[in-house]
């Protein structure tokens, strides 16, 4: 299943009928002003401002005068959006209706672009992770105005995982790192973390931890007398063999040769 269930640009007539929406609704306006309420609450929105209506909340929306008015639209599945982004914060922000309903953010005009880069992803097509990107644009942003103490800029996020991810791998390569917990520990999924860190890197996380321990183990098996048990323990690998057959494939050569070598 997509994670943007639908994106649209809209300048025709609201229907006012009450109605509900089993994923989860974003409003944002670019012109004009519109009514949105559940017949206790009322919004009431005019240009940049947005509305994120949760999962399954009743409500009815007209225009709030005669003017013309231009809107977008966009339908996030949060259920999808949690499979691929192990953060249940997001998921209980777009789904839970025990407090609100509604999140309101007003005058946001930078998630304009946010909102045209997820139509154009319904309309030509796009990978699950440009979808997921696109979306926590504005996901974030909403979450980041009702929980300010929790920052989570996803403009900047795969430019921060990876450097992340790289510094622990950097400096605890000798350890028995699993790139699952990797994920889990910065709250997103094995497919992301990989998919950012090659786009950033060139390597997957898998690759990256291998390539780090073979060029450590490369220095010690050339400028050192450590047994090649020794440096296989050190740099994280299960033993010397597996150590060897590693070195073999980016050197050309094995351990012995190597050190014979210098």
């Amino acid at each position: 299943m997509p994670i943007i269930e639908h994106a649209g640009y809209y300048e025709n007539p609201i229907h006012n009928v009450s109605h509900t929406h089993t994923s989860c609704e974003i409003m944002y306006i670019v012109s004009g002003r519109i009514n949105v309420n559940d017949g206790q609450r009322s919004f009431d929105l005019t240009d940049n401002d947005c509305l994120l209506i949760k999962s399954r909340q009743l409500h009815n929306v007209k225009p709030a005068d005669c003017i013309d008015y231009k809107r977008f639209i966009t339908v996030i599945n949060p259920w999808e959006l949690k499979n691929q982004l192990v953060r249940p914060d997001l998921f209980t922000m777009m789904t839970d209706t025990g407090k609100s309903g509604f999140i309101y953010l007003k005058n946001a005009p930078k998630l304009y672009g946010a909102f045209e880069k997820m139509r154009d992803i319904f309309e030509n097509g796009g990978n699950v992770y440009a979808e997921l990107s696109a979306a926590l644009e504005v996901i974030s942003a909403i979450y980041e105005e009702i929980m300010p103490r929790k920052t989570y800029n996803a403009e900047h996020s795969a430019k921060r995982l990876t450097s992340t991810v790289r510094s622990y791998i950097e400096q605890n390569y000798a350890d028995n790192i699993k790139i699952a917990q990797l994920a889990a520990d910065n709250f997103v999924s094995v497919g992301y973390l990989t998919h950012a860190f090659k786009a950033e890197t060139g390597m997957s996380p898998r690759q990256y931890l291998s390539h780090i321990r073979c060029a450590r183990a490369y220095e010690l098996i050339c400028h050192t007398s450590m047994t090649f048990s020794t440096i296989s323990a050190n740099t994280g690998f299960c033993c010397a063999n597996d150590m060897s057959r590693k070195i073999r494939e980016y050197y050309g050569k094995s351990p012995t040769d190597l050190r014979f070598d210098k």
